[in-house]
């Protein structure tokens, strides 16, 4: 599964179930500017569950955790999170959900959280992208008419203040 940091992909979540336990390792690329990365576990209702702080190895951050089902159940886990996110803070996880939560069509909410989506927030507007292939589900279907289409991959502009996207024609 893919772990995002700021909207775009930084690595990947392997998640292995083996009873009672559950496996987390998380791999990704070391920050630009040394930050201390955390990999957080998401899941709508739920505080950020920690997963815990990459550490060097092999040319990139890793993180490998065990824990309980029962543990992750008292932290409002039951299920298992839904997306992965890297970030310094707690908060600065949170802030991507938050902004998901901001929009106000359903329909963006759900694009936004969808993991083969990436997001970039510029100003006021959000830009959503993603892979425009006849094999791959395509998570901005609902607005496709506003999507520009370049190299294999579809983009929609949102506007926060308008809610709406923003027409780009070519």
């Amino acid at each position: 599964m893919r772990i995002s940091r700021d909207g775009a992909e930084w690595g990947e979540m392997t998640v292995r179930e083996d009873g009672q336990k559950v496996h987390f390792r998380a791999r990704g690329a070391p920050p630009q500017y040394g930050e201390i990365l955390r990999v957080w576990g998401m899941r709508d209702g739920a505080q950020p569950l920690l997963i815990g702080v990459a550490e060097p190895e092999d040319g990139a951050l890793t993180v490998a955790r065990t824990m309980s089902r029962q543990y992750l159940a008292s932290l409002g886990y039951a299920q298992l999170p839904e997306r992965y996110i890297a970030g310094v803070r707690a908060s600065e996880a949170q802030a991507r959900e938050d902004d998901a939560e901001d929009a106000a069509d359903p329909l963006v909410r759900r694009a936004m959280r969808d993991e083969a989506v990436r997001v970039r927030r510029e100003a006021e507007r959000e830009i959503l992208s993603c892979a425009f292939q006849k094999d791959r589900a395509f998570p901005l279907a609902f607005a496709c008419c506003c999507c520009t289409v370049r190299d294999g991959r579809a983009q929609l502009i949102w506007d926060r203040q308008k809610g709406c996207p923003v027409w780009t024609a070519p």
